[in-house]
């Protein structure tokens, strides 16, 4: 067996020392994926009805349990605020269901909510303890009429 040279073996015990360092040593422990939430660009209002229908994107990351979005709404309207709070349902964050879609319809809680620049504050609330916001610029366009 051929003797190991000394510069070989202190360059591989420096390099080992500093992935320790940078927590990249075997058995080191990685963080679990946290949740995250995100709001679509776009949203739908429906001046009759004085709601709005938003939506977005959701991953549970590492967490597990009953899951739902709290959903928050504003919007400038000439000189006063236009607001309204609501929910978007997911059921449950498994194994089997990490990551989706969301959709809520908001009513206004004063007037109605018109075409243009709104402000979405959406929460993922993972029960029992997990909590994820976000507060995202949209902007509110027209419901297309059914026939």
């Amino acid at each position: 067996m051929r003797p190991v040279r000394h510069p070989v073996l202190a360059g591989g015990l420096a390099t080992l020392a500093t992935a320790a360092t940078l927590g990249l040593a075997p058995g080191a422990a990685v963080a679990a994926p946290a949740p995250k939430i995100s709001v679509n660009w776009f949203g739908i209002t429906d001046v009759r009805a004085h709601t709005a229908t938003i939506g977005g994107r959701y991953d549970c990351g590492a967490e597990r349990g009953l899951a739902y979005i709290e959903v928050h709404l504003g919007q400038r309207v000439r000189r006063t605020s236009i607001t309204g709070f609501g929910f978007g349902v997911i059921g449950a964050c498994t194994d089997d269901r990490t990551a989706g879609t969301w959709t809520a319809t908001i009513p206004a809680d004063q007037g109605a909510f018109r075409t243009g620049p709104a402000t979405a504050t959406a929460r993922l609330v993972v029960e029992p303890n997990s909590l994820t916001e976000t507060t995202e610029p949209l902007r509110l366009v027209p419901r297309c009429a059914r026939r």
